[in-house]
C-alpha cells in the first residue's frame, strides 16, 4: 500500500492554493454575471447560462491545447533549465493565436445549432447576441493561459491571484454600469454583461503578461528563434488534451441545449446548479493544475517517488474536498440557490438537480485530478478515450433514456452526469496506478 506523503502533500497546497483561487475567480466571471442578470428574469438566466456554455465549449479545445506547454515546461524547470521554458512560451503563444482564430469563426454559427436542436427561441435569441460580443475574449483569453501555464510550471503564482483579482474587479464594475445603464451608459442588458466579462479576459492577460516578461527577464532569456520541434511538442501533447476536455465539456453543452427544449424556467434551473458545480469544481482543477506542475518537476529532476507521491497526495485532497461541497450542496439547497435570486419556483426545479451535483462533486474532482496528473507524466491520450467511454457511451446514453425516454426532464440528465463521471473517475485512477512511475527499490 504507497503511503501518503505529507511533505509533497503540502508542496502541492502551496501550488494548488492560488491556482484554485485563480480558477474559482474565472468561474466567478460567469456567477456574477447571472447574478446582475438575474435580475432580468428567467430567459436572461437561460440566455447567459446557454451562451457561456457555447462559448467555453469551444474555448476550451483550445486552452487544452495551449496547457500542452505544461509537462514540457515543468520538466525543463525540474531540470534546471528555465531558457527551454521562454522558448516553449513564445511557440505556445503563437499557438494560442492559431487556434484562437478558427474558434473566433466557429461562434458565429450557434444560431444556427441552436435552432437546429430546437432550444426555446427566446433564450437562443439572446444568447447569440451574447456570444457576438464573448466570442472576441478567445485571443486574450488563450494567451492568458500560455502565459499562466508558464508561470505555473515554475511555481510562480501570484501574479495568477493579481490578474483574477483585477478581471472581477473589472468584470463586476461594468456588469452594474452596462447591465442597468448606470451613470449614463446605455443599457445593454445580456450583452452588457458580455462586454464586462471580455474587457475582463483583457485585463487578465496585461497582468500575467507583464508578470511572464518579468519572469524572462529575470533570466536573461534571448529567443533562439523559431524551432519548428518545440511548436509540434507542445501541440502533439495539448490536441489529445483538448479533445478530451471537449469529450467531457461537450457533453454538459449539448445537455444544456437538450434541456433547453424544456422550456426557459427548466433551463434557468440547471444552469443555475451547473453553475453552482462548475465554481466548486475550479478547486480540484487547482489541485490539477498542481498536480501536472509538480509531477513534471519531479520528472524532470529525476525523481519518480516524488512524481507519483505529487500525483497521489493531489487526488486525495482535491477528491476530499469535492466531498465536503457536496454535502453542503445536499444540506443548504434552499439558502444556496437563494444567493441567486432564485424564486421559489425556480428553486424547487433546481434543488433535484443540485442534490445531484452533490453526488457526482466527489467523481468530478478525482478525474480532474487525475487528468492533470496524467498530463504531468506526459499522458493524454488515455484520458481522452476514457473521456469518450465514460460521458458519450454510459452517462449521455443514461440521460437520454431517463430524460426523454422515461419522462424524468433535466433530472433524467442529471443522473446520467453522475453515472459518466463515476466511470471516468474510476477508469482513470486505474490508469493512473498503471502508469504512475514505480520508485527504485530499497538497496
Amino acid at each position: 500500500m504507497k503511503s501518503f506523503s505529507w511533505p509533497e502533500a503540502r508542496s502541492v497546497l502551496r501550488l494548488a492554493g492560488p491556482i484554485a483561487l485563480t480558477q474559482v475567480g474565472m468561474v466567478l466571471y460567469g456567477t456574477v454575471d447571472m447574478i446582475f442578470v438575474g435580475r432580468l428574469g428567467s430567459v436572461a438566466i437561460a440566455a447567459v447560462g446557454l451562451g457561456s456554455m457555447t462559448y467555453f465549449t469551444g474555448f476550451v479545445v483550445g486552452m487544452g491545447i495551449v496547457m500542452g506547454i505544461d509537462s514540457h515546461s515543468s520538466k525543463a524547470f525540474g531540470a534546471g533549465r528555465p531558457d527551454l521554458c521562454g522558448q516553449l512560451l513564445v511557440h505556445t503563444l503563437v499557438l494560442a493565436l492559431a487556434v484562437a482564430f478558427p474558434l473566433f469563426c466557429l461562434f458565429g454559427f450557434a444560431g444556427a445549432v441552436f435552432r437546429f436542436i430546437g432550444v426555446d427561441p427566446r433564450a437562443a435569441e439572446v444568447a447569440v447576441g451574447y456570444i457576438a460580443v464573448l466570442r472576441w475574449g478567445v485571443f486574450p483569453g488563450l494567451c492568458f493561459v500560455a502565459c499562466r501555464q508558464f508561470l505555473q510550471s515554475m511555481s510562480v503564482t501570484a501574479p495568477l491571484v493579481a490578474a483574477i483579482v483585477a478581471g472581477n474587479l473589472v468584470n463586476a464594475a461594468l456588469d452594474a454600469v452596462l447591465v442597468f445603464g448606470l451613470f449614463g451608459a446605455p443599457a445593454l442588458g445580456v450583452r452588457g454583461s458580455a462586454f464586462a466579462t471580455l474587457a475582463a479576459n483583457a485585463v487578465m492577460f496585461a497582468v500575467v503578461a507583464v508578470s511572464a516578461w518579468r519572469r524572462l527577464s529575470a533570466i536573461a532569456f534571448k529567443f533562439h528563434g523559431w524551432r519548428r520541434r518545440l511548436f509540434v511538442d507542445v501541440f502533439a501533447l495539448g490536441l489529445p488534451g483538448g479533445l478530451a476536455m471537449l469529450v467531457e465539456v461537450a457533453i454538459f453543452s449539448l445537455v444544456t441545449a437538450l434541456i433547453g427544449r424544456l422550456g426557459a424556467e427548466v433551463l434557468a434551473a440547471h444552469q443555475l446548479t451547473l453553475n453552482l458545480a462548475s465554481m466548486t469544481f475550479m478547486v480540484p482543477v487547482g489541485f490539477a493544475h498542481a498536480a501536472a506542475a509538480r509531477v513534471g518537476q519531479a520528472l524532470g529532476r529525476g525523481d519518480p517517488r516524488a512524481a507519483e507521491a505529487a500525483g497521489r497526495a493531489a487526488t486525495i485532497m482535491g477528491t476530499l474536498f469535492m466531498a465536503a461541497t457536496g454535502a453542503a450542496f445536499a444540506l443548504m439547497p434552499r439558502l444556496i440557490l437563494g444567493v441567486f435570486g432564485a424564486d421559489d419556483s425556480l428553486i424547487a426545479l433546481a434543488t433535484p438537480l443540485l442534490y445531484c451535483g452533490a453526488a457526482f462533486s466527489v467523481f468530478d474532482g478525482a478525474q480532474a485530478v487525475l487528468t492533470g496528473a496524467l498530463r504531468g507524466l506526459g499522458q493524454t491520450r488515455r484520458p481522452l478515450v476514457i473521456n469518450l467511454l465514460g460521458h458519450w457511451l454510459i452517462g449521455l446514453p443514461i440521460g437520454l433514456t431517463l430524460g426523454f425516454g422515461l419522462g424524468w426532464g433535466a433530472l433524467g440528465f442529471w443522473l446520467g452526469f453522475v453515472a459518466g463521471l463515476a466511470a471516468v473517475a474510476i477508469l482513470l485512477w486505474r490508469e493512473w496506478e498503471k502508469t504512475a512511475p514505480e520508485p527504485p527499490s530499497p538497496a
